[in-house]
């Protein structure tokens, strides 16, 4: 799995980028790793783009992990996945359901995700980070 992220202070935004097969490890470390990232703000929303990416866990595996998360203590920060493969669009609704993240939104494009979060200017600044 290839993995990188970008925090934009100014707006208010995490991108994140991950390409290849994940499996249960790497989920645990991209969600684990957030809150260690430098100039990292709970409240910013964040931008996780899957396309390109395979979940190669199972299932069960994936909502087991999820079951340990504390609703309470997770962040309600607004979460944007774009998503092109059915095993990641699972497990991005199960992280939805499971949490019961009512800011978490699912979409095909780049575009879409920044025109819901209102940044349609932006447009060429952030997708030259996630291309």
């Amino acid at each position: 799995m290839q993995h990188s992220f970008k925090i934009c202070k100014k707006n208010k935004l995490i991108l994140r980028k991950i390409r290849g097969n994940i499996t249960l490890d790497d989920f645990k470390t991209i969600l684990n790793e957030a809150s260690n990232m430098d100039d990292y703000d709970a409240n910013f929303r964040a931008i996780i783009d899957y396309r390109g990416s395979h979940v190669t866990s199972s299932i069960q595996e994936y909502s087991s992990f999820l079951k340990t998360f504390n609703k309470a203590n997770y962040h309600k920060n607004t979460k944007i996945f774009i998503i092109d493969n059915p095993s990641v669009f699972v497990a991005c609704n199960l992280f939805k359901d499971i949490l019961e993240s009512k800011n978490t939104y699912l979409f095909s494009s780049p575009i879409a995700a920044l025109q819901h979060l209102g940044l349609q200017e932006k447009t060429g600044e952030f997708l030259e980070f996630i291309k």
